[in-house]
């Protein structure tokens, strides 16, 4: 029950208890005397002040106030008014009276007064007693502790804070750095609220936070402190780890290759800044993770030198600062990347790529291989890219050979960068198979594998069986498949080996055949001309039937009658194995059915199971003269609301030339053209599969043959291929995700409708999840928790479209052996702090580690633009740092599978 609800029964039950006898009385009442004359006068009361008033603890809706006024000979039943309204009030003793303030009293009025009434009959004011108005004020909320009052600066989740004070309500905010937090309160004296990451990054200023409240009236706290801290950030690696003094030159030695440093460490912030020889850079974050870059000084590269980089975060006490990093800046060129960092023993001659800094201008530079001067180096390209080409009387022998540039202006000779000539090829690493997904009697082709570490000796394995092999280069081969190979259903495992010394066997693919057949989808019929309509009378048609799902069993039918046909792909470099992401079928039709003018139609039929006969299209045999008309586009997609892909552009043509017509008719009915030429179609138009007959009307030549429009709805997806189609169990974190890509056609509306949202989904086991419009999802670490196959599929069915026939994805337990492909930087520096290196490579699991001597490190995945990594970071200490001379790099991925990698050659320089 209410508190005024309670001293109201209170009162009325002392009043009761006065007229049932003086048995019940607690006090006398009241009792009137006999009239002496004129009636006793109203005296004042005497000192009356306002106590404390304060939103009472249970009280966080802040509904009402409790307030405390202090005084002296206050009778029972004395009563406090505020502004002339009468407060419920509790008797609490001759010098102390409590009242109820309701707060919609306090917003109502702009200033306020209470006083306190005895009215008359009191048997100590008989009279009646007043005191004076004295102001009334409303209550200040109290801000009295935060709890932590001081926080790490970006912490991976929110941090909860806690406050205590007075007065605070339901749908205060707590404002920190300008920002209003909701605060949840569990009375009116404490509460709590979240501060996000992103709300506590470090800035040099003390910073405060207050309360605000809105009832009754809106105020704020007093402010407190609560501080922000930041851990001294540490540097781990700079890129590049050597720079040129290009400006010390004049300009001879060539322009600058890198603006920008990027610095890898520990406990890096968002607004830790770059230091160069203690002057802060323009400084940003690269991506997000402990990574900068920062803008090199314009005096950067006057001179050589030994540069010092650190890192400061900024902090209210002037902030913490990283200990020196060594940056070299030279005068001789500086040599950065070279790739390919690896090549075979034996290898034809090969281009490489040569990354670096003050190399001279065009022609001013000499590159040597093993101490040999090469004939054929060009550069730099726009990126700043040199290339040279050792010839293969130079790759016959296995061995590390030693990179330099000398400049033919001073003779400055650059610090060798290494490649390995190998004897051995590395393990071969499969990826993707494209197609993935046939069915059985497709069109025998090419089946290609992509992957990594391919050479002229690697073979393509079907079922473990040989298969003739084309390298198309190292990262894809493929094979013909034959008719027998798509005669029967089934799973086939494709691999491919390269032998030894070195290579191996890769990670199984799955090539699924169904017995199911794709329906087929006609794009577009087109006669000798390439038009959608022929002249009447002209003898046999040469027919062109253009679409998807077709193979050497589809039958092409005119008008119910089945023509032969021949089948053929649509591609360069040779036919893809299945119907292929575009096929034509050509048909000879008798030129007895093409005899008459008329309309005719066309079907493709492919059998079961699965299969079937695809949407007709039409084509039109028109008389002498008559006029034609074509359509652009001559499909609209069902549904659309974007009136831009409801207009149609409708060409008429006499005699072949472009003419403008009078009249426009759609089903037989006259309708205004949308501008000179067009057609706009509307919702009701386009709202069901249908095909509207478009004609037009030219004076002087009458009314045009028909064309046809179509309102088509969802196709049927067909999935060709996905990538990756093996992955290893556990290969990326649960927490990462990584590409996974889909080949096939019709997985949305193609016109590109934005308005319309996409209902196409991946089912993944029968599991469906939203596909997006690009064909490339994340796949989950979770996703390779268990070993086993994978069945996906690409389902239009909410849209009316169906489901495509299901590709294989293999988890597998074992792992592949890692391929090396890059160390950056290839040189570094003896005695520097730490060492972050840049990996790029394949088949790198997340057990793998580098290799480093004796020294190992785990490999970081780096994420900048998307969610497949640009590189992997492998940090190592100052005591892998402490030997000059050569080091020989790998990547070691421990059992089930795995191995180590072939090695690349780092040098740690005095």
């Amino acid at each position: 029950m209410r508190p005024d609800v309670t001293r109201g029964w209170l009162c009325l039950l002392w009043v009761l208890c006065c007229a049932c006898g003086p048995g019940l009385q607690s006090h006398p009442a009241p009792v009137e005397e006999p009239d002496a004359g004129s009636p006793p006068a109203e005296v004042e009361l005497p000192f009356v002040t306002l106590g404390e008033v304060e939103v009472e603890a249970a009280n966080v809706e802040g509904s009402e106030l409790s307030m405390q006024v202090l005084g002296v000979d206050f009778a029972r039943f004395s009563a406090v008014f505020l502004n002339d309204q009468r407060l419920t009030t509790q008797f609490v003793s001759s010098t102390e009276l409590r009242a109820v303030v309701p707060t919609w009293q306090l917003v109502a009025a702009t200033d306020l007064f209470f006083d306190v009434r005895v009215s008359r009959g009191d048997p100590e004011y008989r009279g009646g007693a007043r005191s004076a108005r004295i102001p009334f004020t409303v209550p200040a909320p109290e801000l009295t502790s935060v709890t932590p009052d001081s926080l790490p600066s970006e912490p991976e989740d929110a941090v909860q804070v806690t406050v205590t004070g007075k007065n605070l309500v339901r749908g205060s905010q707590a404002i920190f750095r300008d920002t209003s937090y909701p605060l949840t309160l569990t009375s009116s004296r404490e509460g709590s609220f979240l501060l996000p990451p992103s709300a506590l990054k470090p800035l040099a200023t003390q910073d405060q936070l207050v309360i605000q409240v809105s009832r009754p009236r809106t105020a704020t706290t007093q402010p407190l402190p609560l501080t922000v801290t930041s851990p001294t950030p540490e540097i781990m690696g700079v890129w590049p780890s050597s720079l040129n003094a290009t400006d010390l030159h004049h300009g001879n030695a060539g322009s600058a290759t890198f603006e920008r440093i990027i610095v890898s460490g520990r406990q890096v912030r968002s607004t830790t800044v770059v230091k160069w020889d203690g002057i802060p850079l323009p400084t940003e974050t690269y991506d997000g993770k402990n990574r900068v870059w920062a803008q090199i000084p314009l005096m950067g590269r006057v001179q050589a030198g030994t540069v010092q980089v650190t890192l400061e975060t900024p902090g209210v006490h002037g902030g913490s600062e990283s200990s020196n990093h060594p940056l070299r800046v030279k005068s001789e060129p500086v040599l950065h990347d070279v790739s390919p960092a690896w090549v075979l023993a034996g290898s034809e001659e090969v281009r490489f790529k040569l990354k670096g800094e003050g190399l001279g201008l065009y022609a001013q530079q000499v590159v040597h291989w093993g101490g040999h001067r090469l004939e054929h180096s060009f550069g730099p390209d726009f990126e700043g890219v040199w290339t040279f080409i050792v010839p293969a009387a130079l790759l016959t022998q296995a061995g590390t050979l030693p990179v330099t540039v000398t400049r033919t202006f001073d003779g400055a000779v650059s610090s060798p960068l290494f490649v390995q000539v190998f004897a051995q090829a590395p393990a071969p690493i499969a990826h993707s198979l494209l197609p993935s997904v046939l069915s059985v009697g497709d069109a025998p082709g090419l089946l290609y594998v992509h992957g990594a570490g391919f050479t002229s000796q690697s073979v393509i394995l079907l079922d473990g069986q040989e298969r003739t092999t084309r390298l198309h280069d190292p990262s894809k081969v493929s094979t013909e498949l034959q008719a027998a190979d798509l005669s029967t259903k089934g799973v086939r495992t494709v691999t491919v080996s390269t032998p030894a010394p070195g290579g191996g066997t890769t990670l199984p693919l799955l090539l699924a055949v169904h017995a199911e057949r794709p329906m087929p989808i006609i794009n577009r019929v087109s006669g000798n001309d390439g038009a959608s309509h022929a002249l009447a009378g002209g003898g046999v048609l040469r027919l062109l039937v253009e679409g998807q799902g077709f193979g050497p069993s589809s039958v092409v039918r005119w008008n119910g009658q089945p023509l032969p046909a021949q089948w053929t792909c649509w591609t360069s470099g040779g036919c893809t194995a299945g119907p292929g992401e575009l096929t034509r079928l050509w048909v000879d039709v008798p030129a007895d059915q093409v005899a008459q003018p008329g309309v005719s139609r066309v079907t493709v039929f492919n059998p079961g199971p699965g299969g079937g006969e695809s949407p007709e299209q039409f084509f039109v045999l028109t008389a002498a003269g008559q006029p034609t008309v074509s359509l652009s586009p001559s499909v609209v997609d069902v549904g659309t609301r974007d009136e831009f892909y409801r207009e149609v552009t409708v060409w008429t043509r006499v005699t072949g030339t472009l003419t403008q017509a009078s009249a426009l008719f759609v089903n037989d009915v006259e309708r205004e053209f949308d501008g000179p030429s067009g057609l706009l179609l509307s919702e009701a138009e386009v709202a069901t599969p249908r095909v509207h007959e478009i004609r037009t009307f030219t004076v002087g030549s009458g009314l045009s043959a028909p064309a046809y429009l179509r309102v088509q709805g969802a196709l049927p997806p067909q999935l060709r291929g996905m990538a990756p189609g093996v992955v290893s169990q556990g290969e990326w974190a649960a927490s990462e995700e990584r590409h996974f890509s889909l080949t096939g056609e019709n997985f949305f509306w193609p016109r590109g409708d934005l308005q319309r949202v996409s209902g196409t989904t991946l089912d993944w086991d029968d599991q469906p999840r939203p596909f997006g419009r690009i064909p490339q999802l994340g796949l989950e670490g979770t996703k390779l928790a268990h070993v086993g196959v994978r069945a996906l599929k690409v389902s239009r069915v909410a849209e009316g479209g169906g489901v495509s026939l299901p590709a294989l994805l293999n988890v597998v337990s074992e792992r592949p052996v890692p391929m090396l492909t890059a160390v950056e930087p290839m040189s570094a520096l003896k005695g520097a702090p730490a060492l972050t290196l840049r990996i790029k490579g394949k088949g790198i699991h997340s057990a793998t580690v580098l290799r480093w001597k004796e020294f190992r490190s785990s490999l970081k995945a780096v994420y900048v633009l998307d969610n497949e990594p640009t590189h992997y970071e492998a940090t190592l200490p100052a005591e892998a740092l402490a030997t000059a001379g050569g080091v020989d790099v790998t990547l070691e991925t421990p059992e089930p599978g795995g191995g180590v990698s072939l090695p690349l050659h780092v040098v740690v320089e005095k």
